[in-house]
């Protein structure tokens, strides 16, 4: 059976085809169907009331198009999946324990739950995909597990399925698989005309299977009512350049045109105007009335304000456009991408939630029955900047007396670090060091320490490990 496809059983398959060739006959119609032809702000309106209800299939498509050809939408997206890409996710064990629990078995369910995730053979891949939920209104992964071998039974990849094959009874009712992406199913049809087997939670189709997530307040109708106004600007646009792109001239012929040779001076002026090269009679003008109003095109503002508008939306008001920002020194620069830091950290949090409900809790559950949990998935961000940042703190405690602990740095920071058995003197290196051997130039931390120094070192050893190089 095909990736992607809930179960399926001989009969219902019909007609002897194979599952792949049932895919391929139902995306025919897909493939020759461009719901952008006739796209106006009214259909858009009718397509939003039509997802009100559960009926996707119609507005996913033409987001399709729209996250295809809608340049600063396809910018968000690669922008946004870029920096999901950067966050760098592990198993954790909470700081507070449940009742009943031990650290043996937070370990234990440590170690298992973080081979899980090791095994997923798509999981960055399967990140995006949960992300994009803000922007679709919702994602759908069913979960592929190893049939045979010594992994037999965990999940081998999280296969996204296309958002224009579901439909929903009701805004908050039930998920339905529908594969042929019928128009028009949704609050009170769905069970009708697609069936119990379709519905996520059925007997056929199980939740735990999935890993589902939902957007309250999606950015596709902001990113669809900007397209569509974006387009009618652009075809605007368009014909004024067609109009006033080239200046149009008109010519005054002189004063006291011989008898008789009025037309062949209008001749000859009206092959100047239409930009023909020529001689015109002494005393001839060439004047372009239309040369003012080319400058007062007001059709790139109100597109610009249409891609700021799903700019402001998708970033939750952080930026306004999507270009690194130009300036003098890095100031402008710098900000710019602690504000994809920021959005993709808020991202981050709900992710994560949605693994660790639809992911962690399964797993754990089968593998650790009537046990509590006692670990978590995280995903979070380490760069030289972060890392510079904790060692600031880690300075700042040490100074005033305050005794850190070095395992949660290392873990923190990715730099593997144990402090010293025997304090040092003030005046001599100690405190902090390196497994890897050798006295540490972050020792000495709640003593004497060179801050900016820390810094440049503790800069390199992530550059250099990032690098691929030894710490």
């Amino acid at each position: 059976m095909p990736a992607g496809l809930p179960r399926q059983s001989a009969a219902a398959a019909g007609g002897g085809l194979t599952s792949e060739e049932l895919v391929r006959r139902s995306n025919f119609w897909r493939d020759n169907y461009n719901p952008l032809r006739g796209l106006t702000i009214a259909r858009v309106m009718a397509l939003f009331e039509q997802a009100e209800r559960g009926a996707f299939a119609e507005t996913q498509l033409t987001l399709r198009k729209a996250e295809k050809r809608f340049p600063v939408l396809k910018g968000f997206m690669e922008k946004l999946l870029s920096s999901i890409e950067g966050l760098e996710g592990k198993v954790r064990v909470k700081e507070q324990l449940p009742a009943g629990a031990t650290a043996e078995l937070a370990e234990g369910q440590r170690r298992f739950l973080q081979g899980r995730y090791d095994l997923l053979q798509n999981f960055k891949s399967s990140l995006a995909q949960i992300a994009l939920a803000d922007l679709r209104g919702y994602t759908v992964l069913q979960k592929h597990r190893f049939s045979a071998g010594v992994n037999a039974g965990a999940v081998e990849e999280l296969y996204w399925l296309e958002p224009w094959c579901w439909a929903r009874d009701g805004f908050y009712g039930d998920f339905y698989y529908n594969e042929n992406s019928q128009f028009g199913v949704g609050l009170g049809s769905c069970a009708a005309i697609l069936g119990e087997d379709c519905r996520v939670g059925s007997e056929a189709l199980p939740r735990t299977d999935f890993v589902l997530r939902e957007a309250e307040s999606p950015l596709y109708e902001i990113a669809l009512i900007a397209f569509v106004s974006w387009l009618m600007g652009r075809r605007d646009y368009a014909g004024f350049v067609e109009i006033f792109g080239l200046p149009n001239a008109v010519v005054v012929l002189p004063p006291n045109i011989p008898p008789g040779r009025e037309m062949e001076y209008q001749a000859v002026a009206e092959k100047v105007a239409r930009g023909v090269s020529g001689a015109l009679a002494a005393g001839s003008e060439v004047k372009f009335p239309g040369q003012g109003v080319r400058g007062e095109s007001p059709y790139a503002a109100f597109c610009a304000a249409q891609e700021q508008d799903v700019v402001l939306a998708g970033t939750a008001g952080h930026l306004t456009m999507l270009a690194l920002p130009t300036g003098i020194g890095k100031g402008a620069s710098e900000e710019h991408d602690e504000a994809w830091r920021k959005i993709a950290l808020a991202k981050a949090v709900r992710i994560n939630d949605t693994l660790q409900r639809d992911f962690d809790a399964p797993e754990l559950a089968a593998e650790f029955p009537g046990a509590p949990v006692c670990v978590f998935f995280a995903l979070g961000i380490k760069d030289g900047e972060e890392v510079g940042e904790l060692l600031d703190n880690v300075v700042k405690a040490e100074g005033v007396g305050l005794q850190v602990d070095a395992q949660e740095i290392s873990e923190r920071s990715g730099l593997k670090l144990t402090r010293a058995a025997a304090a040092p003197h003030p005046e001599e290196d100690g405190g902090l060091k390196m497994e890897s051997g050798g006295t540490d130039p972050l020792a000495g931390l709640a003593r004497k320490a060179d801050f900016n120094l820390i810094k440049r070192v503790i800069g390199a050893a992530v550059r250099n490990r990032k690098d691929g190089k030894s710490e």
